[in-house]
């Protein structure tokens, strides 16, 4: 009877030590660290790293203590505003409260070159290939024709009056723009969903003398 108690008490501290084991593994996965950062190059160049790769100064890639290998993180240097994407392929830093150790490279890019340490933050986006970022919503591609490169802006008014007369529904833009210090007028003619669409308007255009040229808008 007490042997049966004791194998079932020792059952329940190995669950809740796996529980919160897996708890702490997920908020460590998924949290936002901020602190300090430092690098390590030519010194350990072309040496085996933790997860059995070669370190290599020129990848980018960084050190963590505790994140997967294969991690991939967004390290931004909050001094300037710079940021990196880097894999997980190696531990450490294990010098004072560092949170991670970036390639030379990565340094470079960071601008933490010089300094040596730079304060941080780190934000994982992927783990085991799948992204943690949600990925910003996209609008669907259209496309304008452009015409003209009128100098006269009453000329680029004139031509807008022929569109609008070949096609009174129609929206014709007047853009300016600056080339070589001058003024120069543009005319945005329409707004297609697809780049055929655009084409074939653009040639009945053409019948008229007034095509442009296409582009995404």
């Amino acid at each position: 009877m007490i042997y049966n108690r004791k194998c079932i008490l020792l059952t329940v501290i190995i669950f809740l030590f796996i529980g919160i084991g897996q708890v702490t593994i997920a908020q460590d996965i998924t949290q936002t660290e901020t602190g300090p950062a430092s690098w390590y190059g030519s010194k350990y160049h072309g040496r085996k790293t933790s997860s059995g790769e070669r370190y290599n100064k020129n990848d980018m890639t960084a050190a963590h203590k505790t994140l997967p290998f294969g991690t991939k993180v967004k390290v931004t240097n909050l001094a300037n505003n710079e940021s990196v994407i880097l894999r997980i392929n190696d531990r450490g830093p294990f010098v004072g409260n560092r949170i991670i150790d970036v390639s030379e490279v990565a340094a470079r890019k960071l601008d933490i070159h010089s300094r040596g340490v730079a304060k941080v933050k780190v934000e994982v986006i992927e783990v085991d290939g799948k992204s943690l970022v949600a990925a910003a919503p996209t609008e669907p591609e259209t496309y304008t024709i452009q015409k003209g490169a009128y100098t006269s802006e009453e000329t680029a008014l004139q031509q807008s009056q022929k569109l609008k007369a070949f096609d009174k529904h129609l929206t014709v833009e007047l853009m300016e723009d600056k080339v070589q210090g001058k003024k120069i007028h543009r005319l945005k003619i329409g707004k297609f969903g697809n780049k055929q669409e655009a084409e074939a308007f653009n040639d009945l255009l053409k019948e008229e003398g007034l095509d442009g040229e296409i582009s995404a808008s």
